[in-house]
Parts: C-alpha cells; structure tokens; sequence
C-alpha cells in the first residue's frame, strides 16, 4: 500500500509539473533576444539603444564613414592601409574540398569574423557547419556596444621612440588572396611622411589529410615587422585570441580560458572562467620570465566541445626559443557583466630588434580551431608534444579519475566500432559489461545482508535484555552489544559491504558523465533518431520557445527548463520498480517477524532508493540522455539481476530449512577474520581502553598535583 501510495505521489507531481511547464510557455511573454548575438561587424562604440539595424548594415554604414588611415594619439604618426573593405574567405566547408574550415576575414584590423569547420553541425538538424568563433557585441555599463573580432593585432609598440601604433581600427591593405591564404599589410610613417616600419599579417590554412581519425584543424598567423627608417627600430607587437564562443552546457556555464607553461621540463596547465580572470585577474602567463625557467607553451578559449588554442610557432617543447615575455587574458570590456563570452588573451611578444633598414623579424603561431578531440590529440605528433590533452582534462570532473574517464572514452568508442555502428548501443554494452564484473559482489552482498538480518533477528532477545540491564549507561550497553556480535560470530561492520555495488558505480557514472561532456564523437550522436537524437544532450521532446525558470527545481536541475524530456521521467520509474523488488527479509522467509525486530534494513535502503527516485528526476534532467540512458539501463538490468537474487535466496533458504528438518541445527562454521573484522575488533578495543582511561580519572581521590 506505501509502495503504490508512493507511486501515485510520484505521477501526480510530475503531472502537476510539466501542466506548470505548458501553462507558462504558453502564457509567459517572450524574452528579447540578447544584445550580444553574434554580428559581422566593425569595432565601434555606439548607444545600446541605436543596436536595432542588421548586423551587416551596421558594417556597411561603419565603414563608408571611417578614413582609409587613422592617426594615432601618441605621435600622431599616420597608419597607411587600403581601400579594399570587402570580406575575404580563405578555405570551404563543402563536402569532398581538401580545407577543415572556412576562414571570414576583414581588411579592417585584418581579423578573423568567423570561422566554420566541417563535419561538425550548428544543431542536430545539420544545417549549417558550427561556427567556433563569432563576432561579438558587448554592452558596457555607459550602455555603449562594443564590437570584437578574433585575432586582431591591437597595437604595435616601437620601443625605443615610444610610439604605441593602433592596428585595430584601421583598413589594412589586402596584398595577396587565394584559397588557402591571405595576406595584408599596413605601412606605419612619421608626420612628415618618412617611413618607418611596415607590418604584414599573414593567415594561411592547412589542408586536412585523407579522412580518418586523427583530423587536423590548422591555421598558421604570422606577423612580420619590417625596419623602413634610417636608425634601429625594436619593435613589440601585441597579438590577441579568439573571441565569440558559443555557450554549449545548458546546466553550467562551459566558456573558459585555460593557460599552459612548460616549467622545468613539465606542461603545466590551468583553466578559468571570466569571474577568476577579472577578480583575481589570473592567467599572466610568462610574466617576462620566458627567457629563464618559465616558457609559455600555449593559450586556449574552450567550450563543451571545441576550442582555439593558440600556440608559438615551432615551440614543441620547453627548450625552444622563445619570442613572447608573457600571456594576459583579459575581458574584453571591463564594465560589462553577465557576459562569460566576452574573454580572450593577448600574447605580447619580447622586444623584436630590428638593426638596420630592411631588417625584418616575425612572430608566428600555429592555431588549432576545431573539435577537442582525443583521438587528434593524442595521434598527432605536434598535438600529442604539446599536449593539448589537457584543454580535454581541465573539464574533468574533480571526484573521479582521469584513468577512469579514459577508459569510458576508449570502451565507448570501441564498441561504436562494431556494427550496428550506434554510440547508445555501446553505452547499454557499457552498461552490461560493468553489471556483469559487478554481478558476484552485488550477489554476495546482499545474500550476506539477508544472513545477518536473519541472525540479528534471533539476537533480539539477548539484546533487549542487554538494552534493558544497561539503560543508563551507554558505554556499557555498547561494549556488552559488541560481546553479543561477538559470541555470535558476527561481524556488524560487513554492513557496509551492501553498498559497495553501488558505491562502485557512482565513480563510473561521474565518469560516464564526464566522457559524454568530453567526447567530440557523442555530440550530435543518435540512439534512435526521431526521439534520442543526441547523447550529449537532453532527449528534447518538446523544444520551448524561451528558457522555463522554477525556484528550487531549478536549482536541482542546474538550470531552466529548455524543453520537455521523457527520459528522466523513464529513468525514475525503473529506479522505483528496481527498489520495489529489491530482495528483503520478508521475501526469503515465511517465519512471522518478530515485534521487537529493527526494521529491516534492507526496507530501508528500498524507501530511500524510491525517494532519491523522485529525487534523480529533477537532478537528471537537463544531463546529457547518454548518462539517462546508461543509469536507465542499469535499473533496467539490475531488475532482472534483483529477480534472480531473489530466487536464489529463496531456493538457499528452502534448502536450509529441508536440510535442519533432516539434520537439526548445523553450528555456524568457523570462518577466517577478514581485514575488516580485524579493523573492527580494534576500534572497539581502542574504544574500551579510552572508556577505562576516562573512568579511572572521573574516580574520587584522584586529582592532578
């Protein structure tokens, strides 16, 4: 009767909740769309108000009013570009094209607008590829919009005539454009017209090899300063990241930076979010300490899935030459809040000495703009030396092991590898696999809990009697329940062994879910493809038009409501029909219990399972229905793992009630103490000489001298 009042209980609040759920996102009003969408536009600073026109328009109309050269405010020397503003496109995105991405560059500031890879879709409907980077507008606390490119070049610094040359805002001119590569150019002049210095900027995109699983995603950046004045130039040049990533968790936020430094012959990585950068302004990698013990190896933005990781050129380990004194990350607007998308990093190159009249020096990186894939990481020679496995392992879970996640990514990908080729079907094999290692202990435990109960059932008379005798002395009823257990040959810390099937998997689940969080190849992956279309995320029934907000659930799901999931709903039911057959005492045996019994602990554990059933709904149901589907399964086969058990005891416990009707009573055999015996005897040995030593000081007579 609890258990069916229970289930009720549980239908009629998920009934309850999702009528909620329909009422307001059909009633609520639709929320504007945030100021910070992505645009192809110009940097600028404008009114927040006056943000109301395409994004392309407010480019156009940008850059019909701004002069072909800008002068700077430290000098006032003359920046001489082009007059091409037409958008570039290095590479294609177009099936069966040698190119892993599509490259949008802008003459103005030469910077990336966007940049879209192949093969990787913005949404399960696979329309368009996913764009990794996007321009972005950012509203500052004076309600102005800034507008942000990646990897523009803010300023260059002629160290020994203290000019500081703005690269940012002017049009530089386009000297060479083709498929894989393009290249533009400023020439920086005093106000008299002598020339002084002259910067190209240079993107070329690397073709992807023959198709397979070690892809690669490169683009090479480098910039040149050339020497065009009559004296020694030292020139120092300041290179900044990506910027518009795409949030991809809908529980957490997933944006962050993550900075790697070789010291002492070992990478050292650490990632932050936008908070750390700006409270405690972390991540001031190199710190002029490049030169010495300290070199930077690498700097990456990330998301979910994907990430630009920003690397000197030709540095594969700590022993190669450096050109950069440190690494800042920054946010973009100082005064903006609630936006984690608006942080990148800037490299500020060391002096570049430039002795005499057409001398030139560079700076180079090596870009790698695509999916955080294992497999590339770990089977690309300059990835694998650069260990770019750790912008992977920074997003791993704190309570589990990296090993652990490992092994999850390896056994997913290799039962993907058999046909029918399906990523839930290696999660349930995954699922199968664990339960079958698992299966001697589950079934050891509870068959030994099913014994001890009965035993601790027969004690209950000498207990009583015990509890009774020493009513107002806890030490003594405690010391004389322990000689009970031990006349009696058990043992009541082997408890604890009930619960180690299920302590096992909890660090396997948080693996689980961090592998699902961390496999590129999940993302997107089908189980079924009209209901379960993506692993990695929530099995989206129904798509709301605008985030759902509850007090307190929300709080347990991580976050609003998105859509309409049936999943979690389905995993909680099994987790209630897995605790209604969970084997107990009552099942095992038809003897009467007797009044003075402790409830059975094992109706205990089956009382909470089902609440923590109702429970998993709400904390589960944002999580990815990979994770849903592998617990689900679990329930689903430890079911019928249960109902075996329970046979089982039952046909032990026939056989033992036939065998004392022929033979009596057998005396329990002797059995060899295991560790935790051992451990128990001695803390309650510890315990009784602490007991003694504090009786004997509480004795009359006896004072400190």
């Amino acid at each position: 009767m609890q258990t069916r009042r229970m289930i009720f209980a549980l239908f009629a609040s998920i009934t309850v909740f999702y009528l909620a759920l329909l009422i307001m996102t059909r009633f609520a009003p639709p929320t504007p769309p945030p100021a910070t969408q992505p645009a192809t536009s110009q940097p600028t600073d404008r009114p927040a108000a006056t943000v109301t026109q395409p994004a392309a328009t407010q480019a156009e109309a940008w850059e019909q009013t701004q002069p072909e050269t800008r002068p700077e405010t430290s000098q006032n020397v003359i920046v001489r570009g082009g007059s091409d503003s037409a958008p570039k496109r290095i590479g294609n995105t177009d099936e069966g094209n040698p190119f892993p991405m599509a490259i949008d560059l802008l003459p103005r500031g030469a910077s990336v607008t966007t940049a879209a890879i192949r093969d990787h879709w913005q949404t399960v409907d696979r329309q368009a590829p996913y764009t990794v980077m996007s321009p972005m507008l950012v509203p500052d606390a004076s309600r102005l919009v800034h507008t942000f490119h990646s990897f523009v070049t803010p300023r260059l610094r002629l160290q020994n005539l203290e000019i500081d040359v703005d690269l940012e805002n002017v049009l530089w001119s386009v000297e060479h454009h083709a498929a894989d590569q393009a290249v533009f150019a400023v020439r920086i002049e005093a106000p008299d017209g002598r020339p002084l210095a002259r910067v190209v900027k240079t993107y070329t995109l690397a073709e992807q090899p023959a198709k397979g699983d070690a892809s690669t995603y490169d683009l090479g950046l480098t910039l040149s300063v050339e020497n065009l004045s009559d004296g020694p130039l030292e020139a120092i040049l300041v290179q900044q990241g990506p910027v518009g990533f795409h949030k991809e968790e809908q529980r957490t936020e997933d944006r962050r930076i993550i900075g790697a430094v070789w010291q002492q012959g070992h990478l050292l990585s650490k990632g932050h979010y936008r908070k750390e950068i700006t409270k405690k302004h972390v991540l001031a990698l190199g710190a002029d300490s490049d030169e010495q013990q300290e070199r930077i190896a690498w700097a990456a933005v990330t998301n979910k899935f994907f990430t630009c990781i920003m690397a000197p050129a030709g540095r594969l380990g700590p022993q190669d030459q450096p050109r950069f004194a440190r690494v800042e990350a920054l946010p973009l607007v100082e005064e903006a809040t609630d936006h984690d998308e608006d942080m990148t990093f800037r490299y500020i190159s060391t002096p570049l000495i430039l002795a005499a009249h057409g001398n030139t020096a560079e700076v180079a990186f090596d870009c790698y703009i695509g999916p955080k894939s294992k497999v590339a990481f770990e089977r690309v020679e300059a990835y694998s030396r650069r260990q770019y496995y750790d912008v992977i392992r920074e997003s791993f879970a704190w309570c589990t092991a990296d090993a652990l996640v490992g092994l999850m990514m390896f056994l997913l990908n290799a039962f993907y590898k058999v046909p029918p080729h399906n990523y839930g079907i290696a999660i349930i094999v995954l699922v199968l696999l664990v339960r079958g290692i698992l299966h001697p202990l589950t079934r050891r435990s509870q068959i030994n809990m099913m014994k001890m109960q009965k035993q601790q059932a027969e004690l209950q008379p000498k207990l009583q009697v015990v509890r009774e005798k020493y009513a107002n002395d806890r030490t003594k009823l405690n010391q004389m329940t322990m000689e009970v257990y031990r006349e009696a040959g058990i043992n009541p810390a082997s408890n604890i062994l009930s619960c180690l099937p299920m302590m096992l998997q909890l660090p396997i689940w948080v693996a689980l879910w961090t592998a699902l969080a961390s496999t590129i190849e999940m993302r997107h992956a089908p189980f079924d493809g009209w209901w379960i279309r993506d692993l990695a995320g929530p099995d989206t029934v129904i798509a709301f038009s605008e985030p759902v907000n509850i007090p307190i659930i929300g709080f347990l799901m991580g976050g609003p409501l998105h859509s309409l999931n049936l999943l979690p709903i389905l995993l909680g039911i099994s987790q209630l029909l897995q605790a209604k057959y969970m084997p107990h005492m009552r099942s095992a045996s038809n003897a009467p219990r007797k009044p003075d019994a402790p409830q059975d602990q094992m109706e205990q554990q089956r009382k909470m399972m089902m609440f923590m059933s109702i429970i998993f709904v709400f904390f589960l149901y944002n999580a990815p229905s990979g994770l849903n589907l592998y617990i689900m399964s679990s329930n689903i086969f430890g079911i019928i793992e249960q109902w075996r058990i329970r046979r089982h005891i039952a046909d032990l416990e026939v056989r033992r009630e036939a065998e004392e009707r022929l033979y009596g009573p057998r005396p329990p055999k002797p059995r060899k103490k295991g560790w935790l015996h051992k451990k128990w005897e001695t803390l309650a040995k510890e315990a009784e000489e602490a007991r003694k030593i504090q009786s004997e000081r509480k004795k009359p007579g006896k004072t400190k001298r």
